[in-house]
């Protein structure tokens, strides 16, 4: 969900990648529990979740755990920004910001996660264009639902690759929405 203010108007764009998350997170979380068979009887506590996740902490290299990190705070900060505060050539920033963090997880990311990385070349290259489309506050008005899919599109293609790495590394923020119209 993208949520930018202009002028006196609030606009929240609720797209279809966040719909999708709250549904792949339910999926995976119905077909986590129905999945195991029991391997004891009820009364004896299943294995504490850590023991999951060590395994993978591994897999991961510090730079793509800490890209990932970068990823995710600065779409956190898109999630906050009232441009009516920042103005354009704030927006610009921080699009500029998600823009860049998106750039260096895919550059962290290529080697373990080749099929996701095209998709997401393709929205950072859709993000740049909407950014240098930005002039001032009229451009940035008239441009809110380009921007609006452009982010959105970004964080759908960087979505598996931050929720995978997420399960392995620590310091990742966890994804925040905006706040209450």
């Amino acid at each position: 969900m993208v949520h930018i203010v202009i002028s006196s108007r609030r606009r929240t764009i609720d797209g279809a990648a966040v719909r999708a998350t709250v549904a792949s997170l339910l999926g995976v979380a119905v077909l986590a529990g129905c999945s195991a068979p029991p391997s004891a009887p009820p009364s004896t506590p299943p294995p504490p979740p850590a023991a999951t996740t060590s395994p993978a902490a591994s897999t991961y290299s510090p730079e793509l755990c800490a890209a990932a990190a970068q990823f995710q705070t600065a779409a956190n900060a898109i999630v906050q920004l009232d441009a009516t505060k920042v103005g354009s050539e704030g927006v610009k920033a921080a699009l500029q910001n998600l823009a860049d963090a998106g750039r260096a997880l895919l550059t962290a990311a290529k080697g373990q996660f080749g099929p996701q990385v095209p998709a997401l070349e393709q929205a950072l290259a859709s993000l740049q264009g909407t950014i240098a489309g930005i002039s001032d506050q009229a451009s940035l008005s008239a441009k809110l639902g380009a921007l609006a899919a452009s982010v959105a599109e970004v964080e759908a293609a960087a979505k598996p690759i931050v929720d995978s790495v997420r399960m392995g590394c620590t310091g990742i923020p966890p994804v925040e929405t905006p706040p209450p119209s």
